[in-house]
């Protein structure tokens, strides 16, 4: 079985090409090298696609800022599905999208594109994945990967006797990588292609305080803990608003809980 994969060089793309060959065939698309749109060159592109048994789009920009990084993010996925259609191929395609989707406190602009992405694709009969915070571990402890690699670069500066830190930060249901690469490697096995949507979620609620605690005491630092809970009680509407439109860091400063959602989970 032939399985291409967008978005190998990221996180979750560059386990499942690490994993998944030892089952199936696996290919590499970068959408880095999208030509422009409505040319040969773009449909060509898409051509690459046609032999695929499986897509997994993992592609996505985090803090997508250029036209084609939104387009990767939004359009990308629908453009493919109705190439593949024209030339009558129905692969079973997997696409990976993110639980803020569901949490209506998200108003970050990846967070716009992902939802903007899912409504393009809600007559479609694909597989759907919304990934809450992931995470890597090895011999149990957590890896300077993802997300994580600044945290880890923050408790590289040994200049700091003691490391402040937001308490609580976001809230999560973490889940380690290489089980959603198992999940992953499960729906593909199974060959369902019916429209479905999993909202993955872990078996543990954690902050981010709780996750960087963990990382500290492995690291043996001391850590300062700063609430900023009764900031959040207190701060205007229109503070929050544009906390909740920066980056993930600063959004930090308001609790934003990821697992008070009425959809069913997928406990991983």
């Amino acid at each position: 079985m032939k399985v291409l994969v967008t978005g190998y060089s990221g996180f979750l793309g560059a386990i499942l090409c690490k994993n998944l060959p030892r089952k199936f065939e696996v290919q590499k698309v970068n959408l880095r090298d999208l030509p422009e749109k409505k040319t040969n060159y773009f449909n060509n592109f898409l051509d690459r696609f046609i032999e695929a048994d499986v897509i997994v789009n993992c592609a996505a920009n985090l803090k997508p800022k250029t036209k084609n990084d939104i387009f990767i993010n939004e359009d990308f996925p629908i453009i493919l599905l109705n190439h593949l259609k024209k030339k009558e191929k129905n692969p079973l395609f997997i696409h990976i999208s993110s639980i803020n989707v569901l949490i209506d406190e998200r108003k970050d602009f990846y967070t716009i594109t992902k939802k903007k992405a899912e409504k393009n694709l809600e007559n479609q009969n694909i597989t759907i994945i919304r990934l809450p915070l992931v995470y890597e571990k090895k011999d149990n402890i957590i890896q300077p990967s993802g997300n994580f690699k600044q945290i880890d670069n923050y408790l590289k500066l040994n200049f700091l006797p003691i490391f402040p830190m937001i308490f609580p930060g976001h809230i999560h249901y973490p889940v380690e990588i290489n089980k959603i690469s198992n999940f992953i490697e499960k729906i593909i096995t199974n060959k369902n292609k019916e429209r479905i949507i999993y909202n993955i979620a872990g078996n543990k609620k954690k902050s981010l305080w709780d996750l960087f605690q963990e990382m500290a005491d492995y690291k043996n630092k001391k850590v300062l803990k700063i609430n900023f809970k009764i900031f959040d009680k207190v701060l205007p509407n229109i503070f929050k608003n544009f906390l909740i439109k920066n980056s993930s860091v600063i959004q930090q400063l308001i609790v934003i809980d990821h697992t008070e959602y009425k959809e069913k989970k997928e406990y991983l």
